[in-house]
């Protein structure tokens, strides 16, 4: 282990040739706007979608990469869809990002120097009413700022900042009169967020993500006569960091702040009975930090710090069914690292320094009410810090 992180260091201090380079400098002050609006008497499908992005930046070849994206306007995404009476099947969609960075390549180094700011609300609605359909699917996603990038048979190193000072919130709704099939309705609300992944490459990253807007919130909501299925989804988080990789070494340092106000509520309510089963489930979380690999070392450095309050509130109300479940989690600060040692010969080893700090409330409820189901399940998890770091040894 001790090895494999000189390597890096060292790795790390030297000039690499690359593909290619670039510098992406973008600031927008006006707002942002997207709205779709679907009137419909009957027929067999429909589908719309709404889609805002202040900033917006992509590049799918190795090399290295500046950027700095700037949002001081509103991004709004909002779909709005009014249905009659279909046979088949409902989508209705939106997204809404402040900032949005996407880098992948398949070969050779990809290297990311990035900073996001975002200083403006992010708003992401998606409204459904329905009189009858066959299936329906509601999703409603909307961040501050994002940042992905994906690399294989190389490697990767990520130096990214994200800074969020405003709203972000997601509303997923529906109300309908009978589904002969399933609805779902979702909703995502995160005001920074970043994601890696890697495939035999050497994994290097450091993270940092501060939120101190008052709030983030998502909510997701089913209002139905009668369904076959129904599930809603809810899941809010300030500060979230994910880095997965594959037989390659992983370093890793987040650093999270988040002073913000973070709230999920689901809620799924069916006038009659269902057929299936119905679900509502809300996950809120101040900061989230998960790193991953498979058959090499792997070094975590993680620091958090919440201060807002974490609320999670699933409810279910209905008639009678087969399954009826209602689930609620709220963290403060949440870490998880896994390696998988016994994939390769060796003993890879995974090394872990966490620091969390959590001032703020944390609150989940979780709530049933059915005049008959057959399975009723419902449970609530509210934790201030919670780590877990697991390792499989080999053999």
């Amino acid at each position: 282990m001790r090895a494999a992180l000189l390597a890096s260091v060292a790795l790390a201090a030297a000039p690499i040739a690359y593909a290619q380079s670039a510098s992406n400098n973008q600031y927008q002050s006006g707002a942002a706007e997207a709205r779709t609006e679907v009137v419909v008497g009957a027929g067999d499908n429909a589908a719309a979608a709404s889609i805002a992005s202040g900033n917006a930046a992509s590049n799918s070849s190795p090399g290295a990469l500046t950027n700095l994206q700037h949002m001081d306007g509103t991004t709004s995404a909002h779909t709005d869809a009014e249905i009659g009476g279909l046979r088949g099947y409902i989508g209705i969609s939106s997204a809404a990002v402040g900032n949005g960075l996407a880098m992948t390549t398949d070969q050779g180094a990809l290297a990311i120097g990035s900073r996001q700011l975002s200083h403006a609300d992010t708003r992401a609605a998606s409204d459904l009413r329905a009189v009858s359909t066959g299936d329906a699917s509601i999703s409603a996603a909307a961040s501050g700022n994002v940042g992905a990038a994906s690399a294989e048979f190389g490697e990767l190193r990520l130096n990214m900042e994200q800074e969020s000072t405003a709203n972000v919130s997601a509303e997923a709704t529906a109300e309908t009169g009978s589904i002969g099939g399933q609805i779902s309705s979702g909703a995502i609300a995160s005001a920074n967020n970043i994601a890696a992944a890697g495939a035999t490459v050497t994994s290097l990253s450091s993270v940092r993500q501060d939120a101190s807007g008052a709030a983030v919130s998502a909510r997701a909501e089913i209002r139905a006569d009668r369904a076959g299925d129904a599930a809603a989804s809810a899941i809010a988080n300030a500060n979230s960091a994910t880095i997965d990789n594959q037989w390659g070494y992983l370093n890793a340092s987040i650093r999270q702040n988040a002073t913000t106000s973070v709230s999920a509520a689901s809620a799924v309510t069916l006038g009659e009975d269902f057929l299936g089963f119905a679900s509502s489930s809300a996950y809120g979380v101040g900061n989230q930090a998960t790193a991953s690999n498979v058959g090499s070392d792997t070094l975590l450095d993680v620091v958090q710090n919440n201060s807002g309050a974490v609320s999670a509130d699933a409810v279910l109300s209905g008639g009678a069914g087969a399954t009826g479940l209602s689930s609620a989690s709220a963290y403060g600060n949440s870490v998880s690292g896994s390696l998988c040692a016994e994939c390769a010969p060796g003993g890879p080893a995974l090394s872990a320094d966490n620091v969390q700090v959590n001032s703020g409330d944390v609150r989940a409820r979780a709530r049933v009410s059915a005049a008959n189901n057959e399975t009723t399940a419902a449970a609530s998890t509210a934790i201030g810090n919670a780590a877990t770091f697991q390792a499989i040894p080999p053999g």
